[in-house]
């Protein structure tokens, strides 16, 4: 183990319910370079996470092969994990998969002469602060059901709960706004002044287009359209939510409007929903996506009132994350 996952790996044994069988070897992997790269960059973001008012948390690696990721409360101390499965099949089927490259370049044959870093490794970086920026915001949020658990991928039958949708999507949100706060800082750090919409919509296609990959990693993903099933919305309710998020980001900051541009978000949606589709086929071998843009014509006033009744839920006792954020960037 690295040195600073192995103290990590004490401590969560000498505090916590976790015994040591529980938790994954990452040298016992031969993506052992990755799995110390991810905890390390997350491990220093939770420990800022201070300001968000989560205090004495820890991140590991479940010792478990199937996807999955969690957040939870132990003996007092906020937990994130993520299974070793979930950082496999990442990196398997979207890091190591340089088509994802190809098909970037030849999509966005300009804008990809920019990019200072492959196309697979940028999806997959949007899956991971995805998954950790989703469960560090259930942390946030201080839910009753951080004492069970709160899992990505469910591991029991689940029971329709509208408050549980609410804290999903404003997971969701928390979310989508770091990740937003990522892709701003990456897309001014690599067009400077040659910044344009073109540029700034093609780099949030590609990010989302990683977002909605992860989504469909999950086995657990239902084909027909659904509203009032399980604690998880569908993933269409959650790809259109990041997307609507993340536009609205960047169509705030004064530094994109002060040069006069304007993002297309429907464009963004769109073309998010047909690139996913593009590389979902290519990269997990799956069509779970291919019908999203049919069903969000079909299922239009449907979404919408589920996105209304979902903002005007403001469950009692819980902190919703996206809320905080707004708070910390205003102080």
């Amino acid at each position: 183990m690295a040195h600073e996952y192995k103290n990590e790996v004490e401590e969560i044994i000498a505090n916590t319910d976790f015994i040591d069988n529980q938790i994954f070897d990452i040298n016992l992997s031969p993506y052992v370079d990755e799995f110390r790269n991810t905890f390390d960059f997350y491990r220093d973001t939770l420990s800022g996470a201070i300001k968000y008012g989560v205090e004495s948390s820890y991140i590991f690696y479940y010792n478990d092969r199937v996807p999955n990721a969690k957040a939870g409360i132990s003996k007092g101390y906020g937990i994130i994990l993520f299974n070793a499965g979930l950082l496999i099949s990442l990196i398997q089927n979207l890091l190591d998969k340089k088509e994802i490259d190809d098909v970037f370049k030849n999509k966005y044959p300009e804008f990809h002469k920019f990019l200072d870093n492959p196309g697979n490794d940028l999806v997959y970086q949007a899956a991971q602060h995805f998954t950790f920026y989703h469960e560090l915001g259930h942390l946030i949020q201080q839910s009753k059901d951080l004492s069970t658990y709160l899992a990505e991928r469910p591991t029991q039958p689940e029971v329709f709960d509208f408050t549980r949708h609410k804290l999903e999507i404003d997971a969701d949100s928390f979310s989508a706004i770091a990740i937003a706060a990522h892709v701003h800082q990456y897309v001014f750090k690599i067009s400077g002044e040659e910044l344009n919409a073109e540029k700034i919509e093609s780099i949030i296609e590609i990010f989302c287009s990683g977002v909605l990959l992860y989504f469909l990693t999950f086995d657990s993903f239902k084909d027909e359209m659904y509203y009032e099933e399980g604690t998880h919305p569908h993933p269409i309710l959650r790809i259109l939510n990041v997307i609507m998020i993340i536009t609205q980001y960047f169509r705030e900051s004064p530094l994109i409007t002060n040069k006069g541009i304007f993002i297309n978000h429907f464009k963004i949606m769109n073309q998010t929903l047909s690139l996913g589709s593009e590389l979902e086929e290519k990269c997990l071998g799956t069509a779970k996506s291919q019908t999203f843009l049919e069903t969000l014509k079909k299922e239009r006033k449907e979404i919408i009132e589920y996105y209304k009744k979902i903002r005007s839920c403001i469950p009692k006792d819980y902190v919703l994350a996206e809320y905080k954020w707004n708070e910390t960037v205003k102080k």
